[in-house]
C-alpha cells in the first residue's frame, strides 16, 4: 500500500544526491531533502520533530507536507497540506 503523505524540507546540509528541482523557487536546490513518507499527519509531524532534534546543526527549515490524495495545486503539482517554517 502506498503512503499518503510525503515530506520535503530545506537545510544547510548538502543533499546526498546531486540536488533536486524545487518547484516552489523554480530552481535547482542542493539543500532540499525529502523522501519521508507516512499514512497520517501525526507521523509526518513526528518526522519533523525528529529531524529538528537529530539534524539541528544543519538548521532544518521550511517543512512541507504533501498529500497524494489532495487536489493538485494550480501549477499541477501535488497539493501541499501543511507548512512549518
Amino acid at each position: 500500500m502506498a503512503k499518503r503523505y510525503f515530506l520535503e524540507y530545506s537545510s544547510d546540509e548538502r543533499a546526498a544526491c546531486s540536488g533536486t528541482y524545487n518547484h516552489l523557487t523554480q530552481q535547482y536546490d542542493k539543500h532540499l531533502h525529502g523522501d519521508l513518507r507516512g499514512n497520517t499527519m501525526k507521523t509526518m509531524k513526528n518526522y519533523i520533530s525528529k529531524i529538528r532534534r537529530e539534524k539541528a546543526e544543519y538548521n532544518p527549515r521550511d517543512f512541507r507536507v504533501y498529500d497524494l490524495e489532495a487536489p493538485d495545486e494550480p501549477d499541477g503539482h501535488i497539493g501541499q497540506v501543511y507548512y512549518e517554517p
